[in-house]
């Protein structure tokens, strides 16, 4: 008799904890492309790699990592954005003069936002 009532009682539970933490993952997941503007770095591209992450369960993200040259060195900088069917990969190329605005973690910069400055091969 009491399996009868606290079974059920235990899966409605779990399952309560379940739908909050997806919705906490889904708002994380909508966010992740939201840095804060602390600092800027400007420079040449050097490489540039973009792959598809996954981020929970069936939610993906769209990670670019580019290496920029600029008057201090070489900085690690990465873009991520969340993936959806409209996601588009940067129409950056080697050599391009980008302006990034985000924050530093460590060794790596984070991109809240992009500027092409300069293309390739245009004055």
């Amino acid at each position: 008799m009491v399996t009868a009532i606290v079974i059920p009682i235990l899966i409605g539970y779990f399952y309560w904890i379940t739908i909050k933490e997806a919705k906490k993952q889904k708002e994380r997941w909508k966010n992740v492309s939201m840095v804060p503007s602390e600092a800027r770095v400007e420079g040449t591209i050097l490489s540039l790699h973009t792959e598809k992450k996954r981020f929970y369960h069936k939610m993906y993200i769209l990670e670019t990592t580019c290496r920029i040259q600029n008057h201090t060195g070489i900085t690690t900088v990465v873009y991520k954005q969340p993936y959806i069917t409209e996601c588009h990969h940067p129409p950056y190329t080697n050599g391009d003069v980008l302006q990034i605005v985000g924050r530093w973690d460590g060794e790596l910069f984070l991109a809240g936002e992009i500027t092409l400055m300069n293309k390739k091969g245009q004055p």
